[in-house]
């Protein structure tokens, strides 16, 4: 169980404050006056505090919005978009955390030793590892009791800097400095400075109130370092020579009233960085394993009687034990800010999205403009870039090779995020503008609708149906349940849905998109016939009526009056004649049966291609003249329509002689034959035909949707 403890400025304001004012502020900032000049290190300070400031503001509008619980970022991210994307940005984001405090640790050892050089860099590290990893685990509480002390040392510091060595007589450089770095590349390396946003937000599963914590420690942090930052830029400008600055990083101990108060101030931030990220890089673990989302999850679910995540605190110092024994590190803590970038381009984003696709859900109590969140996401993404392409590239693979993982691992169940919401809105978009352009038969493809009496008969039927629709079609099945012979509707209904799942199952692991619809009712027939009349009526209606012709002759009605109502719908009408016996056979032979004029022959051809394609079968064009003086100009014609229909050159063409009664029995082998429909419905001679050329048969009526000439 969660326990509260934090308030906003011992959980959210104090951590926020120290991440920020670290060693950049220290030992950088003076250099950025001096590279750029004083109004372009303010404009530096801005924009990097704008990027900042705007994640700051997407956290507090999405924190008032829901529930949050443990996990800071990565549960935000997960509740917006998945535990799959919260996973994703979660993984790395812990690991950068863990790693970071190695980082600080080492900065901390190195001032120390500047100190008191008699000193060992590496016991001096191992003791401070020591130290943070026991205050950590003891208690998060006096973790943060002690950043109190940190942020009295850094209180004082300020205080003596400013009361240092300055002239307001001096000549300032305003619009241009010593100039050896241009603006971006400075802009890039004081960047990390405003990064540490996120430590209070770590907490968010301990805070008292959580939802008015976030919000008002991390915003207000944002603000009172921002003014920290340009003070110290304008003083740095009055206090030395541009020349000065960029020679000496460390000129601020210099320049200050009282030298020691400096250096404490510079190990202070250092180390209260490292305890910040020693008590959240544990949190962002627990939840990642509270969600299942990374083995051993059960372990680093742990929490112990005080309420400290005990074994996620000790697999954390490990990681930072091991990284401070690989010395230095220095070349891979770019890509640590990246996955930092990342996070708050994704926190932006995520708040956008939910703002835009228009939930009803989606109403925070602290509202933010959707440009706000939009420009802290592009913010990121540009800052990413300009510090580290490489960097930038790999953290951005990393992330998604993670998240594909996850997605293949299924750890999402039952969970509330908007995805679905997001692509129903570009759904949504794309219909409208798709619903103001003219059709035209060019873009057809086929688009199936079904009707199943029983969908575990239908198994054998895959495969021909996936070769009809595949790759870009879409099926539609239709059930009808017999209302009059079901006690149990609703069980009734959720065994049949539960049956199509099954039996589209190999369809969906190919992409097609396919969709079960049940009715149950009364009068099948009318049943039919509504449900025929409203998917015509659908955004993406289908276009090919696609029926199965079974052994009962009495169900022919039904059928006739099914394939009339889809002829005044305009859809095209796909009759299969299965072969007992044949079935589809070797499925490498296809004859496809035209003759001239035919209204037909289009939705043969697009079919006889699918088929083809998807087969890999080998496709004969056959037609039957009543005698021999009409051969010439049929064979003249099948080259035609071989040139026109743009058929394979392997595809044959075949004319054959004598009535067609009695041509189809001594027709060229095949696994199945296709034929267009006469114009009156005739289900009992396309039985009669299935059975007289002993294979499987298609018969097809156009509509007005597609030509294969197009």
């Amino acid at each position: 169980m969660e326990t509260k403890r934090f308030s906003t400025f011992e959980g959210v304001f104090t951590p926020t404050v120290l991440s920020i004012l670290g060693v950049v502020m220290y030992l950088r900032l003076g250099w950025v006056v001096g590279q750029v000049g004083l109004v372009r290190a303010l404009t530096i300070i801005a924009l990097a505090n704008l990027i900042t400031l705007c994640t700051g503001l997407s956290i507090a509008c999405i924190i008032t919005n829901q529930r949050i619980g443990t996990g800071g970022a990565y549960a935000i991210i997960s509740k917006s978009l998945g535990l799959e994307a919260g996973g994703a940005i979660g993984v790395p984001l812990y690991l950068s955390q863990a790693i970071s405090i190695a980082f600080y640790i080492t900065g901390f050892s190195e001032c120390w030793v500047l100190v008191f050089p008699q000193h060992n860099f590496i016991f001096v590290a191992l003791y401070t590892w020591l130290g943070l990893l026991v205050v950590s685990y003891l208690s998060a509480r006096l973790a943060f009791r002690l950043q109190y002390a940190v942020i009295a040392i850094i209180a004082a510091s300020l205080v003596s800097v400013f009361m240092g060595k300055n002239s307001f007589q001096q000549s300032v450089a305003l619009w241009q400095g010593v100039g050896g770095v241009g603006f971006w590349r400075v802009f890039a390396i004081f960047f990390p400075a405003v990064t540490g946003i996120l430590a209070g937000v770590s907490m968010s599963g301990e805070l008292r109130d959580p939802e008015k914590s976030i919000p008002r420690g991390v915003l207000s942090a944002i603000i009172i370092t921002l003014l920290i930052y340009m003070a110290l830029a304008v003083w740095f400008a009055f206090s030395a020579s541009s020349q000065d600055l960029v020679n000496n990083t460390a000129i601020i101990i210099d320049l200050a009233k009282w030298r020691f108060l400096v250096i404490a101030g510079l190990m202070g931030a250092t180390l209260s960085s490292a305890l910040s990220m020693f008590v959240a890089s544990p949190r962002t673990l627990l939840a990642l394993g509270k969600h299942r989302v990374i083995p051993f999850s059960n372990s680093f679910h742990y929490v112990n009687p005080k309420g400290e995540p005990s074994t996620a605190i000790l697999f954390t110092a490990l990681i930072a034990l091991l990284t401070i024994a690989l010395g230095n590190l220095n070349s891979i803590a770019g890509l640590l800010t990246m996955f930092f970038l990342i996070t708050y381009g994704t926190l932006n984003s995520a708040v956008f999205i939910e703002q835009t696709i228009g939930i009803a859900s989606f109403r925070p109590r602290f509202k933010v403009a959707g440009i706000i969140s939009l420009l802290g996401s592009f913010g990121c993404i540009y800052a990413m870039f300009l510090i580290n392409q490489l960097f930038s590239i790999i953290a951005i693979l990393t992330t998604l090779l993670i998240y594909f993982i996850l997605v293949r691992r299924q750890v999402q169940r039952s969970w509330p995020d908007v995805r679905k919401g997001l692509f129903i809105f570009i759904a949504e978009e794309v219909l409208k503008i798709s619903s103001r352009l003219p059709y035209h038969p060019k873009i057809w493809k086929p688009n199936l609708i079904i009707p199943v009496e029983e969908p575990r008969n239908w198994v054998g039927m895959i495969d021909f149906i996936r070769a009809v629709s595949f790759p870009r079609g879409r099926i539609s099945f239709l059930s009808i349940l017999d209302a009059k012979l079901i006690t149990d509707i609703a069980a009734a209904r959720k065994k049949r849905k539960d049956d199509f799942l099954l039996l589209t199952e190999p369809l969906r692991e190919e992409g097609i998109f396919t969709t079960p619809t049940v009715i149950d009712t009364a009068d099948i027939s009318a049943g039919l016939t509504i449900a025929t009349q409203v998917s015509a009526e659908l955004p993406l209606c289908p276009n090919v009526l696609f029926i199965k012709l079974g052994l009962d002759s009495q169900k022919d009605a039904i059928l006739k009056v099914l394939i009339e109502r889809a002829q005044s719908l305009k859809f095209g009408t796909l009759i299969l004649a299965l072969h007992p016996k044949s079935a589809f056979g070797q499925r490498k032979k296809i004859n496809l049966w035209v003759r001239q004029g035919s209204p037909n022959v289009h939705l043969a051809v697009l079919i006889a291609l699918q088929l083809e394609k998807n087969w890999e079968a080998e496709l004969r064009v056959l037609q039957a003249v009543s005698d021999s003086t009409q051969k010439n100009e049929a064979e003249e014609y099948l080259h035609k329509f071989k040139r026109l229909m743009r058929l394979s050159q392997k595809s044959q063409m075949c004319v054959l002689t004598g009535k067609f009664e009695e041509v189809i029995t001594g027709a060229p082998a095949a696994d199945i034959n296709i034929f267009g429909m006469t114009s009156e419905v005739d289900i009992a001679r396309m039985r009669w035909t299935s059975d007289a050329i002993c294979t499987s048969c298609i018969f097809l009526r156009d509509s007005e949707q597609e030509n294969a000439v197009a």
